[in-house]
C-alpha cells in the first residue's frame, strides 16, 4: 500500500485551538478608566509537555505563567454508531470551466473528471482543554467568553472542498472540572487548573481515484431515412430524442397488463414462422417459462440502456400485419421480473366484428331466454353425434370450434354468424364483451390480439418517452 497522509485529524485539532484562541482576561484599569487586556494563549500539548513547558518552563527556577490554555487529545475512537456500508464507492462526475491561456476562466467547459470514493471510517475525538489561571476572576473570565458558544454545539469545517461531505463536523463541549485543588487548598501552587473536555464526531478518509474522462464532444451520424430523406425524422422529433432498443436474446411475454423477460435456452420458438403465439394456445409451448427458462430480472436489460421514466417510457409491441401496440411500461416493487403495461387505446386494432358476450362450451352452457343479436365464441363442436343431447338449445345449430354464433328473434333460431373453418382473407378481431378482452383470428384459431408470447426482433423498448399522438398506421417504419 502506498504511503499517504493528508493530515486529517491535525485539521480538526487546528480548528479546535482556533476556536479557543484570541480570547483575553481585563488586568486592570488605566488613571482614564482604560482597561487593560491580556491575550491568553492557547498551545497544544499532551500531559507531559504541559507539566514541561507550561509549569517549569525548562527550567526549575522560573515563575509559573497564567493565564494560559493547553489542549491536548484524551481518546480516538471508532464509532461504530455512525458505520455506514464499508464497501460503498461513490462517483462523481465534474467539469472545470475552461481556462484561456492567460489563466482567466471562460465560458466554455473545461476538462471533466470523475471522482471515486471509498466510504469513509467514523471516529470520535475526544479533546481536553485545560486552563491555567492564577485567581479565581481570571478563570471566571475565561470559561464565560467560552461556554456561550456551545449551545449545545460549535459547528467547524476542516477543509473548503466543496464535494468532500466529511469536512463538517461539530463540537460538544460534555464535560467540566471546574478546579484541580483540593480541599483544604494547600499553598505549594499558585496556578489553578480547569478543565473542559470536548467530543467530536470526525470521519477519516482514504485517497480517491481521480480520472480525467474522455468525453464525446461531437456526435456525427447520419439522420436520413431508409429512402434518403430527413423530414420524417426531424418533424416528429423522434431520432433526436428517443432511443429505440429490440433486445435480441429475450422474449416478451405479455399477461393482461404484467411483463415478464424470458430467458433464452437456445431454442428459436416458432409458430406458423411469424413469431406471435400464446402458450396456452400453441401446442408446441405449453409452458413458456418451461421452454425458455425463468422469468429474468428487467434491471438486467434496463441497466444496460439507462433508466426508464415510469408512465412515459414505452414497450412497442410489433403485429403480424405490421402495426405496433404502444403502451407505457412502469416498475413495481412487488416483483422485479415484472413491468407493469398500459396500454395506448389508440394503437389497439379496430374490431372487424360485432363483440360477443361470452366464450362458452356449448355442451354445457345454457343460453336461458336469449335476446335478439345474442352472440357468443364457441370452444366445442354442436350439431354431430358427440353433441346430439344439446339439441333441444341450440335446436337444429351446425357449429365448430371458434365460431361465432348468433340468435335470430324473428326466426327463433341460432345461426353461424362467422365460419372459422371458411375465413376470409381479412384479419378478424373481435371483444369478449364479458372480460373486455380483445382476440384475433390467426387463420386457425382465436388468440389474444396482443397478449402472448413475443419472440426477438417482435418488440421494442423506448428508453424516454416523449412521444405524443402516436399513429400506428403511419409509423410502422420507426426502427
Amino acid at each position: 500500500m502506498l504511503h499517504f497522509y493528508e493530515g486529517q485529524v491535525r485539521k480538526f485539532l487546528t480548528q479546535f485551538i482556533r476556536i479557543l484562541s484570541n480570547f483575553s482576561v481585563e488586568t486592570g484599569r488605566g488613571k482614564d478608566d482604560s482597561i487593560s487586556l491580556r491575550a491568553v494563549p492557547v498551545v497544544y500539548g499532551d500531559p507531559t509537555r504541559q507539566v514541561a513547558n507550561i509549569i517549569r518552563n525548562n527550567s526549575e527556577n522560573a515563575l509559573n505563567y497564567a493565564p494560559k490554555i493547553a489542549c491536548y487529545v484524551r481518546e480516538l475512537n471508532y464509532d461504530r454508531d455512525r458505520m455506514q456500508n464499508p464497501y460503498h464507492i461513490e462517483k462523481q462526475h465534474l467539469r472545470e470551466r475552461g481556462v484561456d491561456s492567460d489563466g482567466n476562466y471562460t465560458n466554455q467547459l473545461g476538462a471533466g473528471y470523475t471522482v471515486e470514493k471509498v466510504m469513509p471510517s467514523p471516529f470520535r475525538l475526544e479533546v481536553t482543554a485545560d486552563i491555567f489561571s492564577s485567581n479565581t476572576d481570571q478563570k471566571l473570565q475565561i470559561l464565560e467568553q467560552i461556554l456561550y458558544l456551545f449551545n449545545p454545539d460549535f459547528e467547524i469545517q476542516k477543509t473548503d472542498n466543496y464535494i468532500d461531505w466529511t469536512s463538517l463536523s461539530y463540537i460538544e463541549l460534555t464535560g467540566i472540572t471546574f478546579s484541580s485543588r483540593t480541599i483544604p487548598v494547600g499553598a505549594d501552587t499558585e496556578i489553578d487548573v480547569a478543565t473542559m473536555q470536548f467530543s467530536m464526531p470526525i470521519w477519516l478518509s482514504p485517497p480517491v481515484k481521480v480520472k480525467k474522462l474522455g468525453v464525446v464532444q461531437k456526435i456525427i451520424m447520419s439522420i436520413y431515412d431508409d429512402d434518403g430523406g430527413i423530414a420524417k425524422g426531424l418533424i416528429d422529433g423522434e431520432l433526436a430524442s428517443r432511443s429505440y432498443i429490440t433486445p435480441n436474446n429475450f422474449a416478451l411475454l405479455v399477461t393482461g397488463n404484467q411483463l415478464r423477460l424470458l430467458g433464452t435456452t437456445g431454442v428459436n420458438a416458432k409458430s406458423g414462422g411469424d413469431g406471435f403465439f400464446t402458450g396456452a394456445n400453441d401446442p408446441g409451448l405449453a409452458d413458456p417459462f418451461e421452454t425458455f427458462g425463468p422469468a429474468v430480472n428487467w434491471k438486467v436489460l434496463l441497466d444496460q440502456y439507462g433508466k426508464i421514466t415510469n408512465g412515459t417510457s414505452q414497450i412497442r409491441l410489433t403485429q403480424p400485419n405490421g402495426n405496433e401496440i404502444v403502451g407505457t411500461i412502469a416498475t413495481t416493487t412487488l416483483d422485479d421480473t415484472i413491468l407493469l403495461y398500459t396500454i395506448d387505446g389508440d394503437t389497439i386494432p379496430a374490431n372487424t366484428l360485432t363483440a360477443v358476450k361470452k366464450i362458452i362450451n356449448p355442451q354445457t352452457f345454457d343460453p336461458g331466454t336469449p335476446a335478439n343479436g345474442d352472440r357468443y365464441l364457441v370452444i366445442n363442436d354442436v350439431g354431430d353425434s358427440t353433441a346430439s343431447f344439446q339439441s333441444s338449445t341450440w335446436g337444429s345449430l351446425v357449429t365448430s370450434v371458434g365460431d361465432i354464433i348468433e340468435y335470430n328473434s324473428a326466426t327463433g333460431k341460432w345461426n353461424v354468424a362467422f365460419d372459422a373453418s371458411n375465413p376470409d382473407s381479412t384479419q378478424h378481431y373481435v371483444t369478449n364483451s364479458n372480460t373486455g378482452i380483445q382476440y384475433r383470428f390467426n387463420g386457425t384459431e382465436w388468440v389474444k390480439s396482443y397478449e402472448g408470447l413475443y419472440t426477438q426482433g417482435n418488440w421494442t423498448i423506448v428508453v424516454d418517452g416523449n412521444y405524443v399522438d402516436y399513429d400506428a398506421s403511419t409509423d410502422a417504419t420507426t426502427p
